[in-house]
């Protein structure tokens, strides 16, 4: 039996390979398990800016794919870009809040922030994209409040 080949280069493209996807998210979770293990949330700093990077200037730029992607079998199914930037942006925006509500000694908010996007990583990593959900629901919403309006 043998896999197919996807190729290595970083191209853009509308759908991005499986195990790119779970490299990211794989990274994440290191960096959270690691700051939680050690207290030092200012760890969080690492994913924040690989993820802002990534948002700028593409997958290809991506530390966590470039590190953790071949550890990931290859696959033929791939995640819309589309879904992964809001996911993206999800990520940031956790990551924002936590080390912002950190810095001002809100560890409640802190701790709850980071909880949320753990829980969405996890459950990324075990093939259930809760921003993919959420961002579903968003455009349902959307889509029928244009057809109460008509």
């Amino acid at each position: 039996m043998t896999h197919p080949t996807i190729p290595l280069n970083y191209d853009c493209v509308d759908e991005v390979p499986l195990q790119r996807v779970r490299g990211n998210q794989f990274g994440i979770l290191l960096s959270i398990i690691a700051s939680v293990l050690t207290q030092q949330l200012w760890i969080l700093v690492l994913p924040l800016i690989v993820q802002l990077v990534s948002r700028q200037f593409g997958i290809k730029y991506n530390l966590f794919v470039r590190l953790f992607a071949p550890i990931f079998p290859v696959s033929e199914q791939t995640e819309s870009r589309e879904l992964l930037r809001f996911n993206n942006l999800l990520a940031i925006l956790f990551l924002v809040v936590t080390l912002v509500a950190h810095a001002f000694n809100l560890h409640i908010i802190s701790y709850v922030s980071l909880g949320m996007l753990t829980v969405a990583v996890i459950l990324a990593l075990c093939g259930f994209c809760l921003g993919c959900f959420i961002y579903f629901q968003w455009k349902q919403f959307i889509a029928l409040r244009k057809i109460k309006k008509q």
